[in-house]
């Protein structure tokens, strides 16, 4: 996660107001000295900037990028380090004072929370939770301007802890996934669309499914900007829990696809035994199986054919998607259009 895209000067606290600085004894950034990461201390740190302690000297004005993260090895779950430029601004005889330079909308808010201790505040997980909050919301305000004000107190103090995690992995995934992108002309979305997203997708708490929130967020960007049909995918996905979505997924991206007058549509359906079928939805019930089948045949993402009793072993049932189905799983997978060879890559790579 990156807090140094599009760079301008900002903080939560006034010209004149200085922002309350904390000392971190377990926070440490990182910056690259040619091709060799150095880790250097934190004396202090506030929403405007840090002093470091090291023996490096950047000249003032000169910028660096830094990745906080706690004392240690460089970490490499990207969820655990932020990544934020900064400017050099004075020396001491121990460091180097810098500013941060954080993106336009970033809202970032240290020592701010009526729920914590100060000694819980600076944390090194606390602290960079708060960068990760300002980076979500920079990149919301960057894609929908209107739905800042909402967003950001949704982020700030709407939200619990859990399903403040999940909203902010929801939107940083969805950021990775315009960022690398083939097209990388700026995209926005309405307001409407990215609120929902954020409020709804809140309550995933399985990695996977916030990466498919994610791509639903990321599809709602076009570059008009009021494209709003995601709204009928973003009501269907909420209806559907971790197991109806296994399923539909395994649905969509396994069958092989053709071409027809018509378009692209499913060649076959996917044909699996009972045994199959509890690997794919992760669940051993297949009364409750037999139910999600029917719950998704009902929403007419799929039908559903058992060519036995659904309770033998050896039943095999036969799921074919719609192409409500599919376009829902497409938009979850972040492509739009619906386009076959991006449906034949199955999301299992997108499962942490």
């Amino acid at each position: 996660m990156n807090l140094s895209a599009s760079p301008v000067q900002g903080s939560s606290s006034s010209p004149n107001q200085r922002a309350e600085r904390r000392n971190s004894p377990s926070l440490a950034a990182y910056h690259w000295d040619g091709s060799i990461p150095r880790q250097a201390g934190i004396r202090d740190i506030s929403a405007t900037g840090a002093y470091l302690l090291t023996q490096q000297r950047w000249e003032p004005g000169e910028l660096i990028t830094l990745t906080l993260q706690r004392i240690g090895p460089p970490e490499r779950i990207p969820e655990r380090r932020v990544a934020v430029q900064a400017r050099a601004v004075r020396w001491g005889e121990d460091g180097v004072g810098m500013s941060f330079i954080l993106p336009a909308g970033a809202d970032l808010h240290l020592w701010q929370s009526p729920l914590k201790s100060a000694a819980e505040q600076t944390e090194p997980e606390d602290v960079l939770r708060e960068f990760r909050v300002a980076a979500a919301i920079a990149f919301l305000h960057r894609v929908s301007p209107d739905a800042t004000p909402e967003v950001s107190r949704l982020l700030h103090e709407g939200l619990s802890n859990y399903r403040l995690e999940s909203a902010v992995e929801i939107a940083l995934r969805a950021e990775r996934l315009l960022t690398f992108g083939i097209d990388l002309e700026p995209k926005h979305a309405p307001s409407g669309l990215v609120i929902r997203i954020i409020e709804d997708g809140s309550w995933a708490d399985d990695p996977w499914v916030q990466q498919l929130w994610a791509g639903l967020l990321a599809t709602s960007c076009t570059t008009e900007g009021r494209d709003e049909s995601n709204v009928l995918y973003i009501d269907l996905f909420r209806q559907l829990t971790t197991t109806h979505t296994r399923i539909l997924e395994a649905a969509c991206t396994r069958p092989s696809k053709s071409r027809s007058g018509l378009g692209w549509t499913s060649s076959r359906t996917l044909t699996c035994t009972a045994k199959e079928l509890t690997e794919i939805a992760r669940c051993s019930d297949l009364i409750r199986i037999g139910r999600d089948l029917e719950y998704l045949a009902d929403l007419e993402l799929v039908t559903v054919k058992v060519d036995t009793s659904f309770f033998s072993p050896i039943a095999d049932t036969k799921i074919s998607p719609t192409s409500l189905g599919l376009e829902l799983c497409a938009r979850c997978l972040g492509h739009r259009p619906l386009k076959p060879s991006l449906l034949d890559s199955s999301v299992n790579g997108l499962q942490t």
